[in-house]
């Protein structure tokens, strides 16, 4: 398996942050070194420029850096692109004793949707291009499109059916999307996405846009991709990158590699929707959502831990965009199955009852005094008994007390 790394110098971890500017302030401001890169020169240090072109989805993305590491990681990530860009992306490396008073700190981005152009200083990880230039430019362009949004989600196909997941950071979209991915051996299980994917709104189809996925290293993966990654090392008879991967801050991997061939798709028909919620006082664990009622909890916003609507850090928040916005989610997620999942029990819960949905199984799910119900047709059956440790526990009862 190919591994892509690049050891970002910086003392200062990735905020991860970005600035919005009208395209008069952002010109101002930038317009000096834009055009400096565009020439192909950094106007402070004076290092050559260069440009790499990708397509990331329907649109070509250009990046201009001074930064070998970064232009090499770049190209690994995308497919290339030829003709005129519709966004692009500047990142400038600047040292510090010689960096301009009033230039932005390290890692802080910058963004003018008028222009369609994004600006970092001294990018602390190449996470500040991809999840936050990148998919500030696409998101953009695919609102105006009016036929994709771009989602924060994870998705995943089974039997054929493909499973959105979306939810706040830190609930699981990546650990029960490669559960799903990989619960069977047959190929009747794919991956598609992790945390990010576009999709046709009219058709209801999902669109993966990396040829090989980032991460952001081990210690932000899910226990469930670590096995898969040790196993296709194993499988292939690379263990070598074992300690690769797990000591470097990021890398690059082709999932058709470290998933298999026949367990990996780039293009899936969307049919179930799930959003994950995080509520210990909430008993129910699956309840089913009428696609109003979806998109009223995404657009508020509450599910978020940022607080923004449809888990995206939208730029533009007009009473025309928004729904424009609500227009497109709500034609998405009609004539799907959807359910709002909550993840308050142990990981291999919430996995098997996101299983059950995927199969059409089930449609609620209920935890009671330790015990989980599911309803299956009109009876509510008891799946399993919890523990106190979390351990599941072979015998349930079969009774259905309280539940209504």
């Amino acid at each position: 398996m190919a591994t892509f790394t690049y050891d970002w110098e910086s003392t200062t971890p990735s905020p991860l942050k970005f600035q919005v500017m009208g395209a008069e302030a952002f010109k101002k401001q930038f317009g000096s070194i834009t055009e400096s890169f565009d020439k192909g020169i950094n106007p402070i240090t004076k290092a050559p420029v260069k440009k790499r072109l990708a397509r990331v989805f329907k649109w070509r993305i250009e990046l201009l850096s001074d930064d070998q590491g970064m232009i090499s990681i770049w190209s690994a990530n995308w497919e290339g692109s030829k003709g005129k860009p519709d966004g692009q992306i500047y990142s400038l490396r600047v040292p510090r004793e010689s960096c301009p008073e009033g230039l932005p700190s390290d890692g802080t981005g910058y963004f003018s949707p008028d222009l369609m152009k994004y600006v970092v200083i001294n990018p602390t990880s190449y996470d500040e291009l991809k999840s936050v230039g990148v998919r500030l430019i696409t998101s953009e362009l695919s609102e105006r499109s009016g036929k994709y949004v771009s989602v924060n989600g994870s998705c995943a196909e089974v039997l054929g059916r493909g499973v959105c997941i979306m939810a706040s950071k830190g609930l699981g979209k990546s650990t029960h999307v490669y559960g799903l991915a990989g619960w069977t051996e047959d190929g009747t299980t794919k991956f598609h996405s992790d945390g990010w994917l576009f999709a046709d709104v009219k058709n209801k189809v999902a669109f993966s846009p990396e040829k090989k996925h980032y991460f952001k290293g081990m210690p932000s993966l899910s226990l469930t991709l670590r096995r898969i990654l040790s196993r296709s090392r194993k499988r292939d008879g690379e263990s070598s990158l074992v300690k690769t991967v797990v000591v470097m801050d990021g890398f690059l991997a082709d999932p058709k590699e470290f998933m298999g061939k026949d367990k990996f798709t780039k293009k899936c028909k969307l049919n179930t929707f799930i959003i994950l919620k995080r509520d210990m006082d909430d008993q129910w664990l699956i309840r089913p959502l009428s696609a109003k009622d979806a998109v009223d909890l995404l657009e508020a916003g509450v599910l978020s831990s940022s607080g923004d609507p449809y888990f995206n850090p939208f730029v533009i928040r007009t009473l025309q965009r928004d729904q424009k916005r609500r227009q497109m989610y709500e034609q998405l997620l009609s004539g799907g199955s959807i359910y709002l999942v909550n993840a308050r029990a142990q990981p291999w819960i919430t996995q098997t009852l996101i299983r059950g949905l995927a199969l059409e199984e089930w449609s609620w799910a209920k935890l009671v005094n330790g015990q989980v119900y599911a309803l299956r047709g009109e009876k509510y059956e008891a799946l399993f008994k919890v523990g106190g440790d979390g351990s599941k526990i072979k015998q349930p009862a079969r009774a259905s007390p309280g539940i209504a």
